[in-house]
């Protein structure tokens, strides 16, 4: 028998001498083109049937795309396989193959040129994004009274500030929609952990109650898991800073506002007392700046301050402390009256 290329007459191999079988010898098949899918929306790309949020295409990315695609000869041994990207045309990468391996006792070298090219499709979180997909609802309300266009204005930029930091590292933290709602705003989140983070940001920046309900909307087939919906209500307190409210039947004029407590003085002692949001419930406002009045001062003894009552004008006898020793006869002070009694309010 004779070699069909050369007509040695050496051993063959599927027709073939040693010299022309590895001479014709294939070590892997290369399709026309590879291609991997890239979201068309966010850049993301599908590796491992995983959606990674790169931001730019890398070359494990290309060479996972090539070597999905390439088929390695059965006969071939100690087979390596690398990639490199020549040039780089818009969505289509010029790209070679180096194979190396070891047939009939040899080790053979081969370059095969291939086109890589990104196809287009969206990934999940965008697709949850265009769809108006949301976990959570933020309800910001204001308890007993209307919420005031600045302090809307205010949570607006709040919240644009916080998904902007939010979304670097989650994909869902963005608003759907915004709607206005007679009692307040209600903005829908695409993640639930993004929504409790803002809200409880926004109790730390604006005081206030935080509560959560949720809600079964559906059934994950795919996980075999019920599928939630949270409302997360921050409720912005009754009062601001300088308003009066009773707790614990003292009068105190509001001096801070923070997260965890609110802070108010109180004008029988004239003493700054803290207030836990737990015991929100217990209090009620009693009034605003708008209420104070001016009086004057008709005499001043070492234990009690006498002022006219800004209403009938009658006089009335106040308790002296320490702190209102700047106090003279003859000067006006701001007073308010609440539940008939009168407190002087200290600059």
């Amino acid at each position: 028998m004779f070699c069909l290329l050369c007509n040695s007459e050496e051993k063959l191999y599927d027709g073939l001498c040693k010299s022309c079988y590895l001479k014709e010898f294939e070590l892997i098949e290369v399709p026309e083109y590879a291609t991997f899918t890239a979201c068309s929306h966010c850049g993301a790309t599908l590796k491992h049937d995983k959606w990674i949020h790169t931001g730019y295409y890398d070359d494990e990315i290309i060479n996972d795309a090539i070597q999905k695609d390439i088929t390695v000869n059965k006969e071939l041994k100690d087979v390596e396989i690398t990639t490199e990207i020549i040039t780089n045309r818009g969505t289509v990468y010029d790209c070679m193959i180096h194979v190396y391996g070891q047939v009939l006792d040899e080790y053979l070298e081969k370059d095969y040129p291939i086109e890589v090219k990104v196809e287009k499709g969206v990934c999940p979180d965008c697709s949850k994004f265009y769809s108006g997909y949301y976990e959570a609802v933020i309800q910001l309300r204001a308890d007993d009274r209307k919420l005031e266009d600045e302090e809307i204005a205010s949570a607006d930029e709040f919240i644009s500030n916080e998904i902007q930091r939010l979304c670097k590292t989650n994909k869902l933290a963005y608003v759907s929609e915004r709607i206005v709602l007679k009692e307040g705003v209600d903005y829908q989140v695409g993640s639930h952990n993004a929504a409790h983070k803002i809200a409880e940001n926004m109790q730390k920046q604006f005081g206030g109650i935080i509560t959560e309900s949720r809600k079964i909307v559906g059934h994950d087939k795919s996980k075999s898991r019920d599928l939630y919906r949270s409302w997360i209500s921050v409720r912005l307190p009754s009062f601001h800073k300088n308003d009066f409210i009773e707790y614990k039947d003292n009068i105190l004029k509001i001096e801070k506002i923070g997260s965890h407590k609110f802070v108010g003085l109180n004008l029988r002692t004239y003493e700054n007392e803290s207030i836990s949001w737990k015991e929100y419930d217990k209090i009620k406002k009693v009034g605003n700046t708008e209420d104070i009045k001016t009086t004057t001062v008709t005499n001043v003894t070492p234990t009690e301050i006498q002022v006219l009552d800004p209403d009938n004008y009658m006089t009335v006898d106040l308790k002296k402390n320490k702190e209102l020793n700047f106090i003279n006869i003859g000067q006006e002070i701001n007073v308010i009256k609440l539940k008939n009694e009168i407190y002087i309010i200290s600059e």
